[in-house]
């Protein structure tokens, strides 16, 4: 059904976001952007306006800083349990082995689809009431066919009454869980069976796998990642988080559209997504918690690596959820990103990351109308005011969001 026509106008700052080759400005002052049935039909300065517009409603939003809706490009949202001791443990000098992963997992197939789907759907309205208007959201705490099925469909319900576009990655090659033989054992059963049973229920856009030292080798994920890009699901690869497994190298080799964590990357890493077309999903908040490195995202940049920002809101080792201002603001503050790079990883890059750079993430002609205005005057608020940035009012595709969650 036809939305109409809007006019949105300010006198302050709208940061178009724009990607980082680009030469366009990355904000306008005063500015004008005009929305028909939920695209961006124009934007720009007001006296610049092609003529008087016939808008069904004008909105004006004075001086607060606009935005295009941020993008959360990893993120594992349904689960059940808590894992607030073993992060207090970890923090006291236990070492991260991912075995609360399992605990997780034991957790989440005990609880039932409609305790999931309120925990899910709970998680994914903070995002919203955040500014966050596109989510990818990972199975992974299943670890067999019918409950990564069942996970899959679970995140598919929990959003469907809710206004953001969430876009389904199949983790199933997450964990070893207890029941597998070995690791290359069970990487042959997610290829061979969890695959094909996913992509006929057409229930995810991409598969993913934990690669890394206690989880799938480099020979297993590109068991999974092979089977993956064969029944036509894209690729993403949790890669170089916890060692240096050359993880980087087999996403770039099998053209995944991301390769995410990365604090483990080194100079030949970067030199291997350097002139790819794989994304650098960076996820500064669960190197923070875990006191790891922090990916070498002011090197990807200078190399011309597209970088994306992601929360990694997790069971165990991030749990926040609405959390991609501070996401933003950590990026500008212990990544080494100017705020405009910052911002721009977590929406032109976010997009990128998902393969949705021609639908959001920019205020542009013929992108979805997905926008934010912020209680702050200046996107350098989201590294002055770390965490703290406020969402006022989100529209998606055109349409203002209730902000309740």
């Amino acid at each position: 059904m036809s939305i109409g026509t809007s006019l949105f106008t300010g006198s302050g700052r709208l940061a178009v976001a724009q990607p980082h080759a680009a030469q366009a400005p990355q904000a306008l002052s005063p500015w004008a952007l005009l929305v028909a049935d939920g695209r961006i039909v124009w934007v720009g300065a007001p006296d610049d306006l092609p003529s008087e517009p016939d808008a069904d409603q004008v909105i004006e939003l004075g001086s607060a800083l606009v935005t295009p809706g941020l993008i959360d490009a990893h993120t594992h949202p349904l689960f059940a349990g808590d894992r607030s001791d073993e992060a207090a443990a970890r923090l006291a000098g236990e070492p991260y082995t991912g075995g609360g992963i399992l605990r997780t997992v034991a957790a989440t197939r005990s609880a039932s689809d409609d305790d999931l789907v309120q925990l899910a759907r709970g998680r994914l309205a903070a995002q919203l009431a955040a500014g966050t208007t596109t989510v990818e959201g990972k199975s992974g705490y299943g670890l067999s066919t019918d409950e990564e099925l069942r996970a899959l469909r679970l995140i598919g319900k929990a959003a469907e009454d809710l206004p953001l576009r969430v876009v389904r990655t199949f983790l199933g090659a997450h964990a070893i869980p207890p029941e597998a033989a070995s690791p290359a054992d069970y990487a042959r059963l997610v290829a061979n069976e969890m695959v094909p049973a996913v992509a006929a229920a057409g229930t995810a856009q991409f598969c993913d796998v934990f690669c890394d030292q206690g989880f799938f080798s480099l020979e297993d994920a590109a068991t999974v990642l092979t089977a993956a890009r064969r029944a036509g699901l894209g690729l993403r690869v949790h890669a170089d988080q916890l060692t240096r497994s050359g993880a980087t190298e087999l996403a770039v080799r099998l053209g995944a559209v991301s390769a995410d964590h990365l604090e483990q990357l080194d100079e030949s890493g970067v030199a291997a997504l350097k002139g790819s077309d794989t994304v650098a999903t960076l996820l500064p908040a669960p190197a923070l918690v875990m006191r790891d490195r922090l990916p070498p995202a002011r090197a990807l940049l200078d190399a011309g690596v597209t970088v994306a920002l992601a929360s990694d809101s997790n069971a165990g080792t991030f749990g926040g959820w609405g959390q991609m201002p501070l996401v933003i603001g950590l990026g500008a503050t212990v990544l080494g990103m100017a705020v405009d790079e910052a911002l721009s990883a977590a929406t032109v890059g976010g997009a990128a990351s998902i393969g949705l750079s021609m639908e959001c993430g920019r205020l542009a002609p013929a992108m979805a109308a997905d926008l934010v205005a912020w209680d702050a005057e200046h996107e350098g608020a989201f590294a002055l005011r770390l965490g703290a940035l406020r969402a006022l009012r989100v529209w998606v595709a055109g349409r203002e969001v209730s902000l309740e969650s």
